[in-house]
């Protein structure tokens, strides 16, 4: 399945993005967060090339609004302490819940991160854990991904009006699309009951134009031109017959020596 092409940034775009970053941590460093931004983030703003790409392909090469949504996702990601987010501090009974989880890879390759809207009825969670699980996930894909795109399947099968929570929806699309850009490959509707017609539509609207490209209505009949099925669970006719059951995260320890690599002498921050 062809998906549109990103434009594709160059070295030296890239490097100029870095270096516009590295300017504003000058120049408007009484904006930094209290104890600057996390040791982690720093790493791969001057460490790598692939995170800084992501901010340029999202903005069209635009260096202006790379350096913006770049700046206020480093801002969000030290408030939210999005790395300090571990399994000693979520509500791991909705992780047990099975309510979302990664397992197997599209034909692409990717990830597939699941969603089984039926397992989650609206008002009888609590919304903030259930962000920070989401969160949870989403980091720990990333970090055993490399940092490669993920495919959502939203499996709304026997889901009704009571399963769909439009807050916790928009929460999920507004985290991509601001904090985490051009990180999926596709955004799998699976198996949409009539009655949810108008709730994708809403959706659909609320995505940003690179999303909605990778947007797909999906059921048994065209499942497989996006997964195989080795890696297609049996409730969905494919030949996985896994069931949820978590297993801890083996992270490696951030405590790395740092370097010299043109990182701004008092802008990190290990909390």
């Amino acid at each position: 399945m062809t998906l549109p092409e990103f434009l594709n940034p160059s070295a030296e775009q890239v490097a100029e993005l870095r270096q516009l970053f590295r300017e504003k941590l000058e120049k408007d460093a009484a904006k930094v967060p209290v104890g600057g931004f996390h040791e982690h983030d720093m790493r791969w703003v001057f460490e790598g090339d692939g995170w800084l790409t992501k901010f340029l392909e999202n903005n069209d090469l635009s260096m202006k609004e790379s350096l913006k949504q770049l700046w206020e996702t480093m801002e969000w990601r030290k408030a939210s302490g999005i790395n300090d987010i571990r399994e000693d501090n979520i509500r791991m009974e909705y992780i047990n819940d099975a309510l979302m989880y990664p397992r197997g890879r599209d034909i692409d390759g990717k990830t597939v991160f699941i969603f089984k809207s039926k397992l989650y009825v609206r008002g009888t969670r609590n919304l903030d854990d259930l962000k920070k699980c989401f969160l949870y996930w989403i980091e720990r894909i990333i970090r055993e991904a490399n940092d490669d795109l993920v495919t959502i399947v939203f499996d709304l099968t026997d889901a009704g009006l009571s399963n769909v929570d439009m807050d916790y929806t928009k929460y999920i699309i507004n985290t991509f699309k601001n904090y985490y850009p051009c990180s999926l490959n596709y955004i799998l509707i699976y198996d949409l009951p009539w009655i949810l017609n108008a709730t994708f539509q809403i959706i659909k609207k609320l995505l940003p134009a690179k999303a909605v490209d990778r947007l797909r209505n999906i059921s048994q009949k065209n499942i497989r031109e996006y997964i195989d099925d080795d890696n297609m669970p049996r409730s969905w006719g494919g030949r996985d017959d896994y069931t949820f059951q978590f297993v801890p995260e083996r992270r490696r320890s951030m405590e790395l020596p740092l370097t010299q690599n043109g990182i701004p002498n008092g802008i990190f921050s290990k909390k």
